[in-house]
């Protein structure tokens, strides 16, 4: 099976990382590296595939390069329990996955900023799906690793991005740039809003399942809201239990248009309904145990023809509430067996089942105020 984890330029990235600090384990990581298809693949997964990054035989080796720091990290349910510290030098400075928050940002309570999340500008490819309009989606995030595009994300505030666990594990998260307003990734006239990331939090996530597939990036500066960058809604409190379950959800990012395609250039959308977890298992080639409690399918059971695809890893997957009329992250761009296949929709991570864990970690950051 053929998971997408929309990645291929990290794992190379990441075979030259491995270079530097173990000469050592060069020459195998070459050799791994050299069957690995065009997207990023989940790393040692047999049945997964990240959505988003394709995962291969190079992935163990990466893995192995941080096997020693998240041995220490803190565990954390799917609950979103307040995690335990527990301090790794060594992870601090090279390992992706860093749990724990600065003790300023533990002890304060959420700001809020006077300004409007999930509102889309709808004046201004993922596989199916058509090119969005300039800054639509003001949210979204790019990913990139040594200067190469890899994954998407979503801005939840104005220090904090919202990714899947997969984009981050395994690589130095001092080298990952995230890009905000963007929304021809090619085009090296415009000079989009850049910010590095200062540290990665996790939930106890790991390759073999990709469950708790979720990461929040910590910028090393904040990034100014504007028409052309906000952050997106996390859903209300009230809605933890809300599975979406018919919704006509939207994912966005600049992945490939078709599995093993070349990323496009142009941010990309595709609609695709919520699927109800036991009917996706009844439905599609997805077994009960690959389908946790924590992933949402979404997609056309049967039908095929629009996913999220290679390179969309990361990115979210946004309603729009009937109510007030802004849009609200219900998932993560995950994993699945290739893109757009009728019998194997996407994967998302479902964002509800880490609403407590996504506002302890991210305090620091300011929210928009939704009464605004």
């Amino acid at each position: 099976m053929m998971l997408h984890l929309r990645h291929w330029p990290l794992v190379l990235a990441i075979a030259s990382c491995s270079a530097a600090a173990a000469a050592a384990a060069t020459t195998s990581t070459t050799s791994s590296l050299s069957s690995i298809p065009g997207k990023y693949q989940a790393l040692g997964a047999a049945h997964h595939q990240p959505k988003k990054l394709k995962i291969g035989a190079a992935s163990s080796s990466a893995s192995s390069a941080t096997s020693s720091s998240s041995s220490s990290s803190s565990t954390l349910d799917g609950n979103g329990n307040k995690p335990v510290f527990r301090q790794n030098p060594i992870k601090n400075w090279f390992g992706a996955f860093n749990r724990n928050n600065s003790p300023a940002a533990q002890n304060q309570t959420s700001p809020t900023c006077s300004c409007r999340c999930g509102e889309r500008n709808d004046e201004s490819r993922i596989v199916g799906g058509t090119t969005t309009g300039v800054s639509e989606y003001p949210w979204m995030a790019r990913l990139s690793y040594f200067n190469r595009f890899y994954c998407g994300g979503t801005l939840i505030n104005d220090r904090y991005v919202l990714t899947a666990a997969h984009c981050v594990k395994g690589f130095m998260w001092f080298m990952i740039k995230v890009t905000f307003g963007e929304h021809d990734r090619c085009n090296d006239k415009e000079r989009p809003e850049t910010r590095f990331v200062l540290r990665a939090f996790s939930q106890k996530f790991s390759f073999s399942n990709f469950d708790n597939d979720i990461a929040l990036l910590r910028l090393n500066d904040r990034v100014p809201i504007t028409s052309f960058i906000r952050p997106i809604c996390l859903p209300r409190v009230e809605q933890r239990q809300d599975l979406f379950v018919g919704t006509k959800a939207i994912a966005t990012g600049w992945g490939t248009l078709k599995e093993d395609g070349k990323p496009s250039c142009l941010l990309q959308e595709v609609e695709v309904p919520v699927l109800d977890n036991d009917e996706c298992v009844a439905q599609t080639n997805y077994t009960q145990k690959m389908i946790t409690k924590n992933m949402m399918c979404s997609g056309y059971p049967g039908v095929g023809g629009r996913d999220s695809c290679q390179g969309d890893s990361g990115g979210p997957l946004v309603r729009l509430r009937p109510d007030d009329k802004r849009f609200e992250q219900i998932g993560i761009v995950s994993w699945g067996n290739g893109c757009a296949r009728p019998n194997y929709p996407g994967v998302y991570t479902r964002v509800t089942k880490y609403l407590d864990w996504i506002v302890e970690n991210s305090r620091d950051g300011c929210f928009c105020d939704e009464d605004y």
